[in-house]
């Protein structure tokens, strides 16, 4: 197998686990703010690294990086771009916001050109672009003509918003996968993604019993082997390669809507997972660009 089709491989078993994270707000209802699910989170996925490292034989200070500031910013990208995001799916038809989502696959492949200085051929371009159309379809598919909104200006904004922040988010991942280490990394980001979490958990935390915490921090470590995937799959894959593997979470979302609440997806849905997986596959094979 190519370098290629390894971090593929990757990055897909890291997007279904994320997948049974970002419907946590689903499960959870109104019962709980999405701040508060994402602190907890973010707190537990602290500790688990840290357990691990331990148990490893890894001292705590050898987690330490030097560049705080990067990680830093890749926390901030990633916490309020996952925000943004859900924020939209909450206030706009999901299968719109979800279009609008897709295209953080696009940006992706732009941002690798003109910040790591990437050359995208052709075959890239549109192996991407078939995913993306895959994805569409998928998104048609499952739209519900029947769910009302209002304005959703601000809403497809956040959506955009979301998009953008998660792109970037990945570009600091590959270029943190360059020196440090998957541990180092993920203490890192769940650090400061709690810190920057405190304040909006806080002011929109509501009172729950043990049962609903306790499932927000199992969280953590599911996050933490998830995230763990994703390091892999982007020190492996060249990010054109790598981020419209992205795409491949709406058949992950399919197959949760399908199993965990009943929603069967019709023709136009079926063929567009198809479409995605013809893409993925078709990326995996193609050669490896070259960095600047």
């Amino acid at each position: 197998m190519s370098a290629n089709a390894k971090g593929a491989l990757w990055l897909l078993v890291g997007t279904a686990l994320f997948t049974l994270i970002f419907a946590s707000g689903r499960f959870a209802g109104p019962l709980l703010a999405i701040p508060q699910i994402l602190v907890l989170r973010y707190a537990s996925g602290f500790v688990t690294t840290l357990v691990v490292a331990k148990a490893g034989g890894q001292s705590l200070t050898a987690l330490r990086s030097p560049r705080p500031g990067q990680h830093f910013l890749r926390a901030c990208f990633g916490s309020f771009g996952g925000l943004a995001a859900i924020y939209a799916a909450a206030h706009m038809p999901v299968a719109a916001a979800s279009a609008i989502g897709l295209l953080e696959g696009i940006f992706v492949v732009a941002l690798a050109v003109v910040m790591l200085g990437e050359t995208v051929g052709w075959r890239h371009w549109l192996a991407g672009l078939t995913c993306g159309l895959g994805a569409l379809a998928v998104v048609i598919g499952q739209h519900s003509a029947a769910t009302s909104f209002g304005d959703v200006t601000v809403p497809a904004a956040m959506a955009l918003l979301g998009a953008v922040l998660m792109a970037f988010e990945i570009i600091y991942v590959k270029r943190l996968t360059k020196g440090d280490t998957p541990l180092s990394m993920l203490a890192h980001v769940n650090l400061f993604s709690f810190l920057l979490m405190l304040v909006p958990a806080w002011l929109s935390w509501k009172i729950v019993g043990p049962g609903p915490i306790l499932a927000c921090l199992m969280l953590g470590p599911v996050a933490i082997l998830a995230q763990y995937c994703n390091i892999r799959g982007y020190r492996l894959a060249d990010i054109a390669v790598a981020g419209p593997i992205g795409y491949s979470w709406i058949v992950f979302a399919a197959l949760l809507g399908l199993l965990a609440f009943g929603e069967v997806p019709d023709l136009k849905a079926a063929l567009g997972c198809l479409t995605i997986l013809a893409g993925g596959y078709w990326l995996t094979r193609l050669p490896a660009t070259s960095g600047g």
